[in-house]
């Protein structure tokens, strides 16, 4: 009767450490659907593309890291908006190519995944300000960003995801 109960507190004990972590892994799935403004800052050197980004959660430092996970959502998937002198940029993947590759993508946007090495955020520590709003149900945060654009596309196309620009010449 010892070993049952020693057994079945274990367990308990176990199951209860395991939910605990699990709910503190932070999972941030790029299918979710999310309200995100991008305001083109300009064109970096070297094929990157400056952006600020806003992104709105519950907390700031989720909000920051759906900010960064949302600048290469939206050079991916959406494109980049037009400003002043800088044209807009076009999306690299298109909605079926999206679809026929979406465990390359779940793989690519994974908590801690490959989508951080094609970023650098220029904003450093918490934003405040206009950069930190209070809004309902969280905070509104914005983030500058610059995308290394040509290594994301150079990478897509090597990993067969997109074709070359210059396929079909």
């Amino acid at each position: 009767m010892k070993t049952l109960l020693a057994w079945v507190t274990t367990l308990i004990l176990f199951l209860g450490l395991t939910q605990s972590v699990d709910a503190r892994k932070e999972k941030y799935r790029y299918k979710e659907a999310r309200n995100y403004e991008v305001v083109m800052l300009g064109v970096g050197s070297d094929g990157t593309k400056v952006f600020k980004i806003f992104a709105t959660d519950k907390n700031v430092e989720r909000a920051i890291a759906l900010a960064k996970m949302a600048a290469i959502e939206v050079t991916l998937f959406r494109g980049l908006p037009a400003r002043g002198s800088v044209a807009a940029t076009p999306r690299l993947v298109d909605n079926a190519t999206r679809e026929a590759n979406l465990e390359y993508f779940e793989e690519f946007f994974e908590s801690g995944g490959r989508y951080l090495q094609y970023l650098n955020v220029t904003t450093d520590g918490i934003p405040s300000g206009q950069d930190r709003l209070k809004v309902k149900g969280g905070y509104k945060v914005g983030i500058s960003v610059q995308v290394l654009y040509d290594n994301l596309r150079k990478d897509l196309e090597a990993d067969g995801i997109i074709k070359s620009l210059n396929y079909g010449f």
